[in-house]
């Protein structure tokens, strides 16, 4: 899909198919795509996705209130990033409910109340607001650079999501810091190594496969190319930025990253900005998934985003690139 308006992705954990094709659509309608997981497959559906922005959990998920306490034990253990929003019979009073019930949900919500879910992931998903116009620019810059490096290779990507994982994906990562007068945080391009090396042109003068050296030169490049492409259109003005105090005193977060696990946590609970790039030969039909992520942990101000100076700013890079920009 070619849309630029971000989604997020909910596992939906219903029991019964009608209610949860309902919930389903009420999700929908709210920029929520839900996973329908039955009991038995919550294991695998965990290791499967790993770019999830909360879970949605029916009170008698698994057939009864001491199975759906279970699976919320479960969730705690396994992923505590994400939130977990509970339907709850509104004719029962919520202390007869298990105390995992209880303690672990974020949010509970009433099936004979749609609002009450609506309210629910404005809350708990889409608590942080990317504007339009800010995806839209990181979509047109990233792809403009994936073309230029890859120009024999067909290059599409997915709906951008609000992701809550702190989950690793593939083997390949590289990090760099990004800092505007509005935000501060990282950019994060991440995939998977053999894919990509399948997908790579032949080196110039060398006879050698390509190899991981290879993949790791090419994703390193691109991830600088488009941190130079985010800097130049959204760096905005230095003073601004230490005017608001952006330049005095900024807090550090130590990053933590946990191999063993594939986590990797930047210190606050920021929800990710997630695009997903889909590189494929129309040759061979071999496909490989880039990953972009931004994460803003160390600051973020929607009021600060200007994507009128933005373009402006953008043009006079162009201009002054191409020779065309005179000073008098």
């Amino acid at each position: 899909m070619n849309t630029n308006k971000p989604v997020s992705k909910l596992l939906l954990l219903e029991s019964d198919t009608a209610r949860a094709e309902a919930i389903a659509q009420t999700a929908a309608a709210h920029d929520c795509v839900c996973v329908p997981v039955r009991r038995e497959a919550l294991s695998a559906a965990l290791k499967t996705h790993y770019d999830l922005g909360g879970v949605l959990l029916g009170e008698d998920f698994g057939g009864s209130l001491e199975a759906a306490a279970a699976v919320a034990v479960a969730l705690e253990a396994e992923r505590p990033e994400l939130p977990v929003v509970l339907r709850h019979t509104a004719n029962e009073h919520s202390d007869a409910l298990p105390e995992p019930l209880r303690r672990l949900p974020c949010a509970r919500w009433h099936e004979s109340d749609a609002e009450t879910l609506i309210a629910a992931l404005e809350a708990h998903v889409f608590s942080h607001d990317y504007p339009d116009p800010l995806v839209d620019g990181i979509t047109d810059m990233t792809l403009g650079r994936l073309r230029g490096l890859f120009p024999s290779l067909e290059v599409n990507w997915d709906t951008p999501s609000i992701v809550r994982d702190r989950i690793i994906f593939g083997e390949v990562l590289t990090l760099i810091p990004i800092e505007t007068a509005w935000c501060r945080g990282w950019l994060l391009m991440q995939t998977e190594e053999t894919p990509l090396i399948e997908l790579l042109p032949p080196r110039a003068g060398r006879d050698e496969a390509s190899d991981f050296r290879d993949v790791n030169g090419v994703l390193a490049e691109l991830t600088n190319l488009v941190w130079g492409a985010f800097r130049n259109r959204y760096l905005g003005n230095a003073r601004a930025a230490d005017a608001a105090g952006w330049g005095r005193a900024q807090v550090q977060v130590p990053l933590l990253i946990n191999h063993r696990r594939r986590y990797l946590s930047f210190g606050s609970d920021n929800p990710q900005l997630c695009i997903k790039y889909r590189l494929a030969c129309p040759n061979t039909g071999r496909e490989v998934v880039i990953d972009q992520r931004f994460v803003f942990s160390l600051g973020w101000s929607r009021e600060g985003f200007d994507e009128t100076a933005a373009q402006a700013a953008a043009a006079a890079v162009e201009e002054q690139a191409s020779g065309e920009l005179e000073l008098f």
